[in-house]
């Protein structure tokens, strides 16, 4: 290789070394590595980010960075966000990567515990997490019985306000997220038991807070009920909920006290198993 004490001689032969490498490089893998890059610009410092600030940071031109996105969008890889036009990661990645990244020890942590709420209630088990402004079930557990009519929660979202483990995820913020949170989110009316007014919302959240519970009573679907509880980590900040849900004539008004009361019990097992030491024993109503 010609020594880099002459710049020209240094220039051409690292452009051949490039040319020869690019012509060694399948163009299909060129494009899968250029997407990769793409995904690994995002950072918790910068979850969003725009075509240009895209472009800019990889050395890719705005054409190639949109028709990139465009096909991870697809995909489910990344989102756009409508508010500001800046892309993010998409919810698939953690369906993908959820067995090695991220929540993966809480859902290894979880499941045992799903699997023994779905087998004692015979309802389906979730775990769920907070997604930007959702509810995000990253592991699950449906009882053998009901497995083959049961749909997959797993990488889905939900609505904060309509759903037991979305309330919990919320009214366990701290106040100042909490609030920043709330001034954002669209209280859409799913069912006529849907709360739609902030106020309302506020103290149902109140009253989560105060139990140590939520419940959600066709508030997503007509006829679908549900339960959940706060799973906390070692700083004692709730960084999950698990919730279990069926339809309203097996999980009806009458047994959900006494499911909440399993979730709460079930939900602090799975805290101190992170590493949660209770300051001191709960102040929480009993359901």
């Amino acid at each position: 290789m010609p020594s880099c004490g002459d710049a020209s001689a240094c220039m051409m032969g690292w452009r051949k070394a490039m040319a020869d490498e690019s012509e060694r490089t399948p163009a299909g893998t060129q494009a899968v590595r250029k997407a990769v890059a793409l995904l690994k610009a995002f950072s918790h410092d910068q979850p969003e980010l725009s075509v240009a600030e895209l472009s800019r940071r990889l050395g890719i031109h705005k054409s190639t960075v949109s028709r990139l996105l465009g096909a991870l969008e697809l995909e489910g890889l990344v989102e756009r966000n409508p508010e500001t036009g800046r892309y993010r990661l998409g919810t698939e990645l953690i369906v993908l990567a959820g067995q090695v990244v991220g929540h993966a020890d809480l859902r290894l942590l979880a499941k045992p515990y799903l699997d023994a709420l779905a087998s004692r209630y015979g309802e389906t088990a979730n775990l769920v997490v907070l997604y930007h402004d959702s509810a995000l079930n990253i592991e699950q557990s449906v009882p053998a019985e009901r497995q083959i009519k049961d749909i997959g929660w797993v990488g889905k979202r939900t609505p904060l306000h309509a759903t037991s483990p979305g309330k919990v995820l919320l009214a366990f913020l701290p106040a100042e997220e909490r609030a920043a949170l709330l001034a954002r989110l669209r209280l859409h009316r799913y069912t006529p038991r849907t709360i739609t007014e902030r106020a309302e919302l506020e103290q149902e959240l109140e009253r989560v807070r105060r139990q140590g519970y939520a419940l959600a009573q066709e508030e997503l679907e007509e006829g679908l009920n549900s339960a959940a509880a706060p799973v906390r980590d070692r700083s004692g900040r709730v960084c999950a909920a698990i919730s279990l849900s069926g339809p309203a004539y097996r999980v009806t008004a009458e047994r959900l006290p006494e499911i909440a009361a399993e979730l709460m019990e079930t939900a602090e097992q799975i805290s101190r198993r992170l590493g949660y030491v209770p300051a001191e024993p709960s102040s929480h109503q009993k359901p």
